[in-house]
């Protein structure tokens, strides 16, 4: 097959939506960006799956004319004649995924003169796909998504903020000491017996009215005051 016959069936052959199969409508038109030195996958599935192994399909660059020849496989074989030289090596098809009805091809080592439009194109089934690549210098990716400011950051403190947060630490301090006093006076009062003869005394007062009781009551309160 000639450089001008791929490109015509590319360029001329679009998917026609009629048909029963075809590729996903997500693999269409894909965009795929990507550092110089990395690999890219030109994927596409088609709905429903149909096994490709026996069927031809290409794989050119739409804006290389007659020389853009990337890819081409012939009823289980790859089909490398007519290659462009800059892939030569560089391509690998996934034989498995064509089973189930999966084009997947791999250009490894990308230039930034890769980038460009990839058409793949079943001319049997009168379906295609095309995806974008562009490859940018190597490092250029991770340093735009450090300056990135949307990407995820700590969140910064005011001072507002901080100034309250300082607030509650020493409210709930305060708080917690407190509680523990309480609880600590609780613990002597009740090994002491002071509470029980409080109880005891309040009963009797109640009951009875005795001034006696008062004064039980009275001596008892003086030795949660004064008693060490």
């Amino acid at each position: 097959m000639t450089y001008m016959t791929v490109i015509d069936k590319l360029q001329q052959s679009p998917t026609r939506p009629d048909l029963a199969r075809g590729f996903l409508l997500s693999d269409l038109n894909q965009t795929v960006k990507t550092e110089e030195g990395h690999d890219v996958i030109l994927q596409g599935r088609l709905d429903p799956p149909v096994d490709l192994s026996d069927y031809t399909f290409d794989v050119a660059r739409l804006d290389l004319g007659i020389y853009g020849d990337v890819y081409s496989y012939r009823r289980g074989e790859d089909h490398l004649d007519d290659q462009m030289d800059r892939y030569r090596d560089r391509t690998t098809l996934n034989h498995e995924d064509l089973i189930r009805g999966i084009v997947a091809l791999k250009i490894s080592s990308v230039t930034l003169s890769d980038s460009g439009p990839y058409k793949v194109y079943v001319p049997d089934l009168r379906v295609s796909f095309i995806v974008n690549i562009t490859v940018v210098p190597k490092g250029q990716l991770s340093e735009t998504k450090r300056n990135d400011p949307t990407t995820t950051r700590p969140p910064a403190t005011s001072p507002d903020s901080a100034k309250e947060e300082s607030v509650w630490k020493i409210v709930v301090t305060c708080v917690c000491v407190c509680a523990a006093a309480v609880v600590g006076v609780l613990l002597l009062l009740v090994k002491r017996g002071v509470i029980r003869k409080l109880q005891t005394a309040l009963q009797h007062f109640i009951i009875s009215g005795e001034s006696n009781s008062v004064h039980l009551l009275l001596n008892s309160v003086g030795e949660v005051t004064f008693k060490k």
